[in-house]
C-alpha cells in the first residue's frame, strides 16, 4: 500500500474510534474497557517497507502496554487523575536511556548545571509568567513560544556544552514528549504565595526543573501524589510499564533510532482515559456539542478521503497539514454561523485572563490557558483559510478544497431552536463549540496528527522529529504582536 494511503486510513480510523467511543458511552461512567476499540485500531497500524518497525513500536507498543498496565490495576480513572496518564511514559524512556547511553546522562547533568547558572533567565521568565506579562500562554507547547516551559528550557540549554543530539533529546522530551507534569512557573508562584522571597522562589523553581530530568519517575510520582492521585497504584504502574516497554526502547536504540525520538514517541497515549474519558463524556452529553464534534470530524475525514482520491496528498506531512487545516476551517465556519470572529474571542479571553491573574495571583495553574491558546490558534488558522478570495472560490488548505457540507446537513447544528427560545437562538452553536475551549483535542484533531507524526518519524527514524523550529502564527499575536520578540520557536540555537 502507498505510504500516504496507509497513513490516511490509519488516521481516519483513529479519529473515528475515539469519536465513536464517546458517542456510544457518553451517558455512562467511564470504564477503561470503552477505549479498547481505539487500542485495537492502533495495534492494527502496519509497518511500511520504508519505515522503521522499532520507531513505530515506540508508539504502538507503548500505548498497548500502557492500556494493559492500567487495566491490570483498575477499571476506571477519576476525572482529576486523567491528567497524569500521558505524562508517565517519557520519564521511563529517559531513565532507560540513561542506562543505555551514559553520555546522555552526563549531558542531562550538564543541563542541570546550566539551570543552576541561569538565575537570570529563570528569574525573569518566572516573574513574567507569574505577572501575566505574555498574556494567554501555552505553557506546555511543542514550540518554543513565549511563556512556554519549552521556551525557558531552550534558553537555558543554549548555554550548555554538549553534543547536539543530546540537546535535541532534552528539548524533545519536553516538546512533543511529556517529561513529568512539571510546568515552569508553578513552583515560583506557589513559593511567593507561601511568603518566600523572590530569590528563594527562583531557587525552588530551579530545583524542580533539575529534578524533572535527574529523577523523572520519582518526580512524576511525587507530583501525582501531591494532587491526591487515587485511581491506581503509581509504583506498580511504573514498574510494570518499565518491565514490558524496556525491550522496545533497547531495540530502538540498537536500530539507530534518534534518541530525541526514543524519548518522545512513547508518550502519545492520551486517547486512553483522556480523550476517551470523563471530560469528553460530560461535554458531549449535550447533543449540540456531540454533533459539533461529529461534524468537524466528518469535514476532516471527507476532506482527507477526497484529496486522497484526487491524488492531492503527496506526503505524510501534507496529510497532516490538510487534516488540521480542514478541522480548523470547520471550527471557524461554526463560529461564523453565529456571527463570531476570532478577534472577538481573543479580546474576550484576554480580558478574562487579566482578571483571572488578579483574582488568583498565587493559585492559578500556569498550564490553565494551554487549550484556550490551542483553540484560538486553530480558529485563527481556520478563519484565514475561510476568508473569501478576491476572485471567489471555496476554502482550501495546501491546494485541497474543504467541503463544509457535514456542518450544513447536520440536523442538530441547523436547528438551534431546540436549545433556546426559537427566534433567539443566535449564539447556541458558537457557545456549544466553546464548551471545547478547555479541551479541543479531538477538534484539533489529535489522533490524525499523532498518527501522521508517528508514521513520518518512522520514515526517517534517524532524524529527530522534535524539536521543531517553526512559527505557529499564534492567534494572540494578532492582538499583541510585540510578543513575537520573545519567541524562540524559529531559532533554538542548537
Amino acid at each position: 500500500m502507498d505510504i500516504v494511503e496507509k497513513v490516511v486510513n490509519e488516521s481516519i480510523a483513529a479519529q473515528n474510534a475515539a469519536v465513536d467511543a464517546i458517542k456510544k458511552h457518553r451517558y455512562e461512567e467511564f470504564k477503561l474497557e470503552h477505549a479498547r476499540p481505539f487500542v485495537e485500531t492502533v495495534k492494527k497500524m502496519e509497518v511500511h517497507p520504508d519505515q522503521s518497525k522499532e520507531a513505530l513500536d515506540l508508539y504502538t507498543q507503548s500505548l498497548s502496554i500502557h492500556y494493559d498496565t492500567l487495566c491490570s490495576l483498575t477499571d476506571t480513572i477519576t476525572p482529576i487523575d486523567t491528567a497524569f496518564l500521558e505524562w508517565q511514559q517519557t520519564p521511563v524512556a529517559l531513565e532507560v536511556m540513561y542506562g543505555l547511553d551514559p553520555d546522555f546522562r552526563e549531558s542531562v547533568e550538564e543541563f542541570t548545571r546550566a539551570v543552576d547558572e541561569s538565575e537570570d533567565i529563570i528569574g525573569l521568565e518566572a516573574m513574567r509568567i507569574h505577572c501575566g506579562f505574555y498574556g494567554i500562554i501555552s505553557a506546555k507547547d511543542f514550540a518554543a513560544i513565549p511563556g512556554s516551559t519549552f521556551n525557558v528550557i531552550a534558553q537555558v540549554i543554549a548555554r550548555s556544552d554538549m553534543a547536539k543530539k543530546y540537546k535535541q533529546a532534552i528539548l524533545s522530551s519536553k516538546s512533543w514528549g511529556l517529561n513529568t507534569t512539571y510546568v515552569f512557573g508553578d513552583k515560583f508562584t506557589a513559593a511567593l504565595g507561601a511568603g518566600k522571597t523572590v530569590a528563594e522562589a527562583i531557587t525552588i523553581e530551579q530545583d524542580w526543573m533539575k529534578r524533572a530530568w535527574l529523577a523523572p519517575v520519582k518526580t512524576q510520582t511525587e507530583i501525582m501524589r501531591s494532587f491526591g492521585h487515587s485511581s491506581y497504584d503509581i509504583d506498580k504502574y511504573f514498574a510494570t510499564y518499565r518491565k514490558h516497554f524496556t525491550p522496545y526502547i533497547e531495540a530502538a536504540h540498537d536500530a539507530g533510532v534518534h534518541i530525541a525520538n526514543i524519548v518522545m514517541l512513547p508518550t502519545h497515549v492520551g486517547d486512553v482515559g483522556h480523550h476517551i474519558g470523563p471530560a469528553y463524556y460530560n461535554i458531549c452529553k449535550d447533543e449540540m456539542a456531540m454533533q459539533i464534534l461529529q461534524s468537524v470530524t466528518d469535514v476532516t475525514v471527507n476532506t482527507l478521503q477526497q484529496s486522497l482520491a484526487d491524488g492531492k496528498l503527496d506526503s505524510v506531512y501534507k496529510m497532516m497539514n490538510v487534516a488540521t487545516g480542514a478541522s480548523a476551517s470547520a471550527i471557524a465556519e461554526i463560529l461564523a454561523l453565529d456571527g463570531f470572529t476570532v478577534d472577538m474571542l481573543i479580546n474576550f479571553l484576554s480580558r478574562r485572563f487579566d482578571n483571572y491573574v488578579q483574582k488568583y495571583p498565587f493559585t492559578r495553574p500556569m498550564v490553565g490557558e494551554l487549550h484556550i491558546n490551542d483553540f484560538l490558534d486553530f480558529a485563527s488558522r481556520g478563519e484565514n483559510i475561510n476568508k473569501p478570495k478576491t476572485r471567489g472560490g471555496t476554502a482550501k488548505v495546501g491546494g485541497v478544497e474543504i467541503n463544509h457540507e457535514p456542518i450544513y446537513t447536520n440536523d442538530e447544528i441547523n436547528h438551534p431552536e431546540k436549545y433556546a427560545y426559537p427566534f433567539c437562538a443566535v449564539t447556541t452553536r458558537a457557545t456549544a463549540l466553546m464548551r471545547f475551549l478547555d479541551m479541543p483535542c479531538l477538534l484539533a484533531p489529535e489522533p490524525p496528527s499523532i498518527t501522521g507524526m508517528v508514521n513520518a518519524c518512522a520514515l526517517a527514524a534517524d532524524k529527530p522529529a522534535a524539536p521543531i523550529e517553526l512559527c505557529k502564527n499564534c492567534a494572540t499575536s494578532r492582538a499583541t504582536p510585540a510578543q513575537c520578540a520573545y519567541c524562540w520557536a524559529k531559532n533554538l540555537k542548537l
